[in-house]
């Protein structure tokens, strides 16, 4: 008789069943997926393998350390050593000694891949042999944080109340209602002063914000609320310089006329050195005579490129916004060439930072921008954004432009918007507007270039000790193990947006201000907060790497498969042509069958799915327990 079958028959002998070939099979299997990893079902349990000839089999559990992964504590696997030398002496029909040709180093912890095994072995009386269930508790695939409420009562009374106002009428996401009275606060605040958070280090106090969400949640609404003045600023300015543009074409047209002339006489005198030297001074000097365009103030862009920005921030006025609902035409990147996405990340990065920066153009006018304040306040639906993420091979990340954006990830509230009559007058915006008001008449002056100065409000010495002690906290939160160190480019310019939206709550509260006080760094720290919060939710649940997101995919086919069916159990050719993972062209066959083993693997760490053999076939099978907590909910 083989080593084998003495071990099985020892078993029968002791009143366990034997593992038959086919689950013998899968555990052996799965010895590539290490050792000591113990059950989830029970944390406190785990099992006892020997590894024979033909084959590794169950027999015994222990109770100790609950440890996922690595090596068993040491007096775990005494423990664990302890009572495998117990059962095989009870199979042998007593004794304590290991059976002849074994030895303590053929004994390892075994987990996961043996529960079926473990719920065909029957416990004996002593409970040295356990019955573990079949399936462990289910687990997220990507812990869910939960959403955070907006902070609302960070914002200054006159703010807070009129967003409370909007919300109430709109019935938009409370954090979307803030965020678009925050970026209308923003444009106004960014023409009066920039922020100091040291020595050497001033910035301004622009802000750039992303609300994700889908079409239809009223963002354009609440932008149209909040940005009312300023949009009647920008109108009122040009009304004024009409006839100022009239002058400016009429003088342009001249300009022209005069140039076409000394061009062409410049021609017919070609070949006379003495005339064609006085020709080309008078058309140099006629160059410099150029007639300037007035500053008329565009403050609001929307369907446009990064470098009509720029160009309008140079010739036409250094202050503006870029707010718009479908914030997917203005991010862009498909079809980009590699140049020209770097230049569009680049120049935006530039803008927020607000440094000079100088646009050379071959069919057109060179031009530089200097003095220039943007602000960015957009809407995108989560799959447009990760579109935009993936279609920048990761620059968007790695250059940091999605960094200095401060994100929101509101809830829907599409489908519980009962309609409401508005508040007679709106009181509590009509007085947000007057503040808004307020500090348009504080605008910076215009150097004669045309570029915006704008005063520096100092961190007093108060607010400067709190805005420290916050740097320093998220610092320490990107260290290995702590919550940042996935988002270490997020965090890295938190700090700086923290003195951003405290200067435009000073410069709100007092347009006259001097100083931003310790009130604005404690209200932006909570606000700041809050964002963090969002940024972790957002990257951390939507922009995963690519086999957790397919692993996100298939658990969500697999769940929907078995809410439309009644089953949990689905053909594994079947998940696979019919399933998220699919690739028909004949080229990605081998990958999606790889992405697909991935995926598969991972929900089956998570204890959500596994993959059993049935006969000649494989069948996907999913844990009872999420359909039954489905059918419960």
């Amino acid at each position: 008789m083989s080593a084998a079958e003495d071990f099985r028959s020892a078993l029968r002998g002791a009143g366990l069943t034997p593992p038959d070939p086919v689950l013998a099979g899968q555990v052996l299997s799965c010895a590539d997926t290490g050792w000591a990893y113990q059950y989830r079902s029970d944390p406190d349990r785990g099992c006892y393998v020997r590894r024979d000839c033909s084959g590794q089999y169950i027999v015994g559990c222990w109770r100790g350390r609950h440890r996922r992964r690595g090596a068993p504590a040491a007096e775990t696997l005494q423990e664990a050593e302890e009572a495998g030398r117990q059962l095989l002496a009870a199979a042998r029909g007593g004794g304590t000694a290991p059976r002849p040709g074994g030895s303590a180093d053929d004994y390892r912890p075994r987990g996961i891949a043996a529960q079926e095994i473990l719920r065909r072995m029957e416990a004996d009386g002593d409970g040295v042999a356990a019955k573990i269930d079949a399936w462990p508790k289910p687990e997220q695939i990507v812990p869910a944080l939960a959403a955070a409420p907006y902070p609302i009562e960070a914002l200054p009374d006159v703010v807070r109340e009129a967003v409370q106002e909007v919300q109430g009428f709109l019935k938009a996401p409370l954090s979307m209602v803030a965020m678009s009275a925050v970026t209308a606060t923003s444009l106004a605040a960014q023409g009066i002063a920039d922020v100091e958070r040291a020595e050497g280090l001033r910035g301004p106090s622009s802000l750039f914000a992303i609300t994700v969400a889908e079409s239809g949640e009223r963002k354009s609404a609440c932008d149209n609320f909040f940005a009312k003045p300023l949009r009647e600023y920008e109108q009122a300015r040009l009304d004024e310089n009409l006839e100022q543009v009239k002058d400016y074409e009429a003088e342009l047209a001249a300009w022209t006329a005069r140039m076409e002339a000394l061009t062409a006489g410049l021609r017919k005198e070609k070949g006379k050195s003495a005339s064609s030297a006085d020709s080309v001074a008078e058309l140099a000097e006629a160059q410099r005579a150029k007639p300037e365009a007035p500053r008329m103030p565009q403050m609001f862009y929307e369907d446009t490129t990064p470098e009509a920005i720029a160009w309008g921030l140079a010739k036409k006025w250094p202050s503006a916004a870029i707010m718009a609902a479908e914030g997917g035409m203005i991010l862009g990147g498909h079809g980009m060439s590699k140049e020209t996405l770097v230049r569009n990340l680049a120049l935006i990065n530039v803008l927020w930072d607000g440094a000079s920066v100088t646009i050379d153009r071959r069919t057109k006018e060179s031009f530089r921008v200097a003095g220039a304040r943007l602000t960015v306040g957009i809407q995108v639906q989560s799959g447009l954004l990760l579109d935009f993420v993936q279609s920048t091979r990761g620059l968007a990340r790695s250059s940091g432009f999605l960094a200095r954006f401060l994100i929101a990830w509101p809830e829907s509230t599409q489908g519980y918007r009962d309609f409401c009559e508005p508040p007679p007058g709106f009181p509590a915006l009509t007085a947000y507007h007057a503040q808004l008001r307020a500090m348009l008449e504080r605008q910076g002056t215009l150097d004669e270039h045309g570029r915006l100065v704008p005063r520096v409000l100092p961190l007093e010495s108060a607010a400067k000790r709190s805005w420290v002690a916050w740097h320093d906290n998220v610092e320490h939160s990107m260290r290995p193990t702590r919550e940042m160190v996935d988002l270490k480019d997020v965090a890295a310019k938190a700090a700086d947006n923290l003195a951003r939206v405290a200067a435009v709550l000073a410069v709100f509260e007092d347009p006259a201000t001097a100083v931003v006080a310790e009130r604005h760094i404690c209200a932006g720290a909570a606000i700041m907060n809050w964002h963090l919060q969002e940024a972790r939710r957002f990257f951390g649940q939507v922009a995963l790497p690519t086999e957790i997101s397919d692993a996100v995919a298939l658990d969500g086919w697999l769940l929907r498969r078995a809410r439309d069916t009644g089953k949990t159990r689905f053909a594994k050719r079947d998940v696979q042509r019919l399933g998220p993972l699919q690739k028909p062209l004949e080229a990605e066959r081998v990958r999606a069958g790889e992405r697909f083993t991935a995926a598969l693997a991972i929900l089956e760490e998570a204890g959500r799915a596994r993959i059993v053999r049935e006969g000649r076939s494989w069948v996907v099978e999913l844990n009872p327990a999420l359909t039954a907590a489905a059918q419960v909910s």
